[in-house]
């Protein structure tokens, strides 16, 4: 599914007209992202969801939980409302002016590779990408670090992310998924909170009756 594919995700960049940015080391500001997360138990916070392609420029927004390794829930509010949650074994997306839900097998390992699995601090960024300084995407926070990400190997379903970080904290503040079709997809972060408390049970819906349920099988 899109959100977990290509609707979510997270990390680095130093554009030229940052002073003192190229005189930063990209595998320092790696390995700080990398420290930052790795004591990270859940992620809480609003984004912005934009999404470009030849003739389509959409932009929705809401509220997330991450909870390691691989709980979500993501709730659209705007323009429309929807809910993606993910537990252990199925994910849900819930449209109420459809009435209608889908559900996917769902498993942790699904998160491999993706800006999702760097947020709930898995790591090893370097093993699974190539990172650099990225130098054509702009930034949307003041003076960050943003970094291209391209990963290792031909299996990924996008070209390259690109992170924006806090230069302080290294805290992410925006992901930027390029496809390989060239369609974009970019996740603006904002009030995040890390290893705020969360109940298993925020990660678990309960279908509403007479609403169609569509089941979708990996095959």
């Amino acid at each position: 599914m899109r959100l977990v594919a290509g609707w979510i995700l997270a990390v680095l960049l130093c554009l030229p007209d940052i002073p003192g940015a190229q005189a930063q080391d990209v595998s320092a500001v790696v390995a700080r992202l990398e420290q930052r997360y790795a004591s990270v138990k859940t992620v809480t916070g609003s984004f912005q969801q934009t999404y470009r392609a030849p003739g389509i420029n959409q932009s929705e927004s809401g509220t997330f939980w991450l909870k390691k390794p691989g709980l979500m829930r993501w709730e659209y509010r705007q323009p429309e409302e929807k809910l993606f949650i993910a537990n252990e074994k199925e994910s849900y997306l819930y449209v109420p002016f459809d009435r209608q839900v889908t559900i996917q097998d769902f498993n942790p390992s699904d998160l491999y590779g993706t800006p999702l699995e760097l947020l709930l601090g898995a790591g090893g960024i370097h093993k699974n990408f190539t990172a650099s300084w990225e130098a054509d995407i702009r930034p949307k926070t003041e003076k960050p670090f943003l970094i291209r990400l391209e990963p290792r190997g031909g299996e990924s379903t996008y070209s390259f992310l690109v992170l924006e970080l806090d230069r302080e904290t290294c805290d992410v503040r925006r992901i930027v998924i390029r496809e390989k079709t060239g369609n974009t997809s970019e996740f603006l972060l904002t009030d995040m909170t890390t290893n705020l408390k969360i109940e298993d049970g925020k990660f678990q819906f309960k279908i509403p009756k007479g609403i169609e349920v569509v089941r979708l099988t990996g095959e």
